[in-house]
C-alpha cells in the first residue's frame, strides 16, 4: 500500500493529469475525473472516491498502455495473477459435445467457464453416438461420477462380434477383434454407444444448465484486448461478453475459425472440402436373431457400403455410404431410391439383412448428409493469443472409426489439464500454443485413419474373390474378377494386423483406467439393462409378446410391466 502510494505521489500534477485527460473516466478522485480500473489494495479512503490502479475486464484495455506509459504498470501485477479470488474465465463457443465436456472439466479445475449456444432451445434432437475406449477412458479422467451417468445410459458393442461382411454373400469378411481384446489390454471400457440426447441431458445438469450455457447466442465476432487483457466475444445479437479465453468449438462451419484464419465460415472459401461422399442414415426398432450377439457390421460392395449397429432399446441404427455429388438430393423417396441401389446394380442383390432393416425404416426417418471435412491443420495454427480452436472446428472426421465426439473430448481434457496449471493470465498465449502442438499430431494421425478407412472401403474394396468349388455363381472360374475384387481377396489376411494396429494407437490415450473388477461389472450392470430394454421396446412395437420373451428367456412371471397403451398384437 506504501509503495502505491508513493508511486502515486511522485507523479507530477501535469503527468497525473495527462493520463487522466489521456484515458477519461467517469470517477472522481480529489476533484479530478480518472478511469475505474478496478480492485487494487489501495487505503479506504482512496477506494471509496472511486480509485484503484488495475484494468478490469469490464474496461477496455487500451487503457492498461496508457498507463504503463506514466509509469504505472508495475501496479497491473494483480490483474496478472490467477487466484481462487479472481480465477480464468473461459467463454466456450458451442454446446455440442465437445464444448459440454470442456466446461466440466474446466469447472473441476476451478476456472469459470460460460458456454455459447446458437440455438434458441435445446431439445432431443439426434440419434447414437459412438464412444470409444479412448474417449470412455477420458471421460472417467475428466470425471468419475460423469462416466457413471454415461454409463446409467450406455450401450456397449465392443463386448461383442464386429467386423465387415461381404455385402453379396452375407458372410464374414472380417472381424473387428482388436476392439475387445485391446480394450481388455489396456483396461479400458469397451466401445459402445449412447443417444446423442441422453448424454446432452446428463452434461447440461453437470455444467449448471442456463447458469452455464446461454442459448440464442450465436458468435460473431471477437476482439483481443492488448495487455493480455483477454478477449471480447460480440454475439450476433450485438451484445458483449468478456472472457480471459474463447474455444471455438462451433463446429465444422466455425465462426471463430473463420475470424481467426480469415477465411470465410462456410463455402469454397472456408478451407473445407467435400468429402466426396454421402451419407443416408436412419434407426428403426428391429428384432433380428443375432440383435444380442452383433455390435455392429459394414457391408462392403462396389462404389458404397451399408453399416448397421446396435444401438440400444431394440432398435438398429444404419448408414448408407456412397459416392456421390454433393447436393444429390432431389428424389421422392430415400427408401426406394436405397432398395434400387442395393437391388438392381451389375453386382446383384444385396444381403437380405440389408433390406430387412430397410424395410422397417419409415420413410420420414431417414436423413441424407453430405459429409465434408478438411487437412490436418499443419500450416495454420489453432492458437493465437487468447483464442484456441477445438474439436470439429478444426479437425472433423469422417465418421469411419467413430473417434469425432471422441477427439473432442481428449481436446476438452487437455486444454483443461493446461489451463488449471496456469497461474499468470501473461502465461495464456504459450499455453493455448502448448495445447494445439500437444493435440496437432494425434489428431492429424486420426483424421488421416479415418479418411484412408472412407476411401479404402469404398475405392478399394468390391465382393471378394472367391473359387468356382467356394462360389459358384459367377461360372467355372469362380468371381467375380476385377482387379478391386482381387484386391479385397489378397488384402484379407493383413486387415487383423492392421486393426491391432489402428485400435492400439487410439487406445493409447487413457487418462483412466478400469480394474478388471470394475470392467466385469459394467459389462453385467449395462448389458443385463439392454436386454430388458430391447425386450420391453418389441413388446411396444407388437415385435414380441410377453409370452414369446418369457419363452425366449426359459423364465416364468418376469414381470414386465407396461400398463396401457402395449400393442400385443
Amino acid at each position: 500500500k506504501k509503495r502505491v502510494l508513493m508511486a502515486a505521489s511522485r507523479m507530477s500534477a501535469r503527468r497525473l493529469l495527462a493520463l487522466v485527460a489521456c484515458v477519461g473516466s467517469t470517477n472522481a478522485f480529489m476533484g479530478v475525473a480518472v478511469p475505474a480500473f478496478g480492485r487494487v489494495a489501495l487505503p479506504r479512503a482512496a477506494r471509496q472516491q472511486g480509485l484503484s490502479l488495475r484494468p478490469s475486464l469490464a474496461t477496455p484495455a487500451r487503457l492498461a498502455p496508457a498507463a504503463r506509459s506514466f509509469g504505472l504498470g508495475g501496479l497491473n501485477m494483480q490483474a496478472d495473477e490467477v487466484t481462487k479470488e479472481k480465477p480464468l474465465k473461459v467463454v466456450i463457443a458451442g454446446a455440442g459435445v465437445g464444448g459440454l465436456f470442456l466446461a466440466k472439466a474446466l469447472k473441476n479445475q476451478g476456472i469459470e467457464a460460460v458456454v455459447l449456444e446458437k440455438t434458441s432451445k435445446f431439445a432431443r434432437f439426434g440419434g447414437p453416438i459412438q464412444l470409444a475406449s479412448n474417449a470412455l477412458a477420458t471421460i472417467k479422467g475428466i470425471d468419475e461420477g460423469v462416466f457413471d451417468r454415461v454409463m446409467s445410459k450406455f450401450t456397449f458393442t465392443g463386448t461383442r462380434t464386429n467386423g465387415i461382411k461381404d455385402g453379396i454373400r452375407t458372410e464374414w469378411y472380417t472381424k473387428f477383434e482388436a476392439i475387445t481384446k485391446l480394450a481388455e489390454f489396456f483396461k479400458l471400457p469397451y466401445t459402445g454407444v449412447i443417444d446423442r440426447p441422453d448424454l446432452q441431458e446428463i452434461m447440461l445438469d453437470e455444467v449448471g444448465g442456463d447458469a452455464t450455457v446461454r442459448t440464442d447466442s450465436e458468435v460473431a465476432s471477437f476482439e483481443q484486448l492488448p495487455g493480455h487483457e483477454g478477449v471480447q466475444v460480440t454475439l450476433k445479437d450485438g451484445s458483449k461478453i468478456d472472457g480471459d479465453i474463447l474455444v471455438g468449438v462451433d463446429g465444422i462451419w466455425s465462426n471463430v475459425r473463420a475470424q481467426l484464419w480469415d477465411q470465410d465460415a462456410k463455402g469454397p472459401n472456408s478451407g473445407c472440402t467435400y468429402s466426396g461422399y454421402t451419407c443416408f442414415a436412419a434407426d428403426t426398432v428391429q428384432k433380428t436373431d443375432y440383435y444380442f450377439d452383433v455390435g455392429y457390421q459394414v457391408y462392403i460392395g462396389p462404389g458404397k457400403y451399408f453399416v448397421t449397429s446396435d444401438v440400444g432399446r431394440g432398435r438398429t441404427q444404419w448408414y448408407a455410404f456412397l459416392a456421390l455429388p454433393p447436393g444429390s438430393k432431389s428424389r421422392a423417396s430415400n427408401k426406394e431410391y436405397l432398395r434400387d441401389l442395393f437391388m438392381n446394380q451389375k453386382e446383384g442383390r444385396w444381403s437380405e439383412e440389408i433390406f430387412k432393416v430397410l424395410d422397417q425404416t419409415p420413410e420420414d426417418g431417414i436423413e441424407q448428409r453430405d459429409l465434408y471435412d478438411r487437412p490436418p491443420s499443419v500450416t495454420k495454427p489453432w492458437s493465437k493469443g487468447h483464442v484456441t480452436l477445438m474439436g470439429d472446428a478444426v479437425h472433423p472426421m469422417m465418421p469411419n472409426l467413430g473417434q469425432g465426439g471422441g477427439q473432442a473430448i481428449e481436446d476438452a481434457y487437455v486444454l483443461a489439464e493446461k489451463l488449471g496449471a496456469v497461474t499468470k493470465r501473461s502465461d495464456i498465449p504459450g499455453t493455448l500454443t502448448s495445447f494445439y502442438l500437444n493435440r496437432l499430431p494425434r489428431t492429424a494421425i486420426v483424421q488421416g485413419l479415418s479418411r484412408v478407412a472412407s476411401d479404402l472401403i469404398v475405392s478399394a474394396f468390391d465382393t471378394p474373390f472367391q473359387p468356382p468349388w467356394v462360389d459358384s455363381r459367377y461360372g467355372p472360374l469362380g468371381g467375380p474378377w476385377g482387379i478391386n475384387n482381387i484386391f479385397s481377396t489378397l488384402f484379407r489376411p493383413f486387415m487383423g494386423a492392421i486393426f491391432y494396429a489402428q485400435f492400439g494407437y487410439l487406445y493409447t490415450f487413457a487418462p483412466k483406467q478400469c480394474t478388471e473388477e470394475e470392467i466385469e461389472k459394467l459389462v453385467d450392470e449395462v448389458m443385463t439393462r439392454h436386454r430388458v430394454d430391447a425386450e420391453a421396446t418389441w413388446v411396444r412395437a407388437g415385435i414380441m409378446s410377453q409370452a414369446d420373451i418369457d419363452s425366449l428367456e426359459g423364465r416364468k412371471g418376469a414381470g414386465l410391466a407396461f400398463g396401457a397403451g402395449v400393442n400385443k398384437e
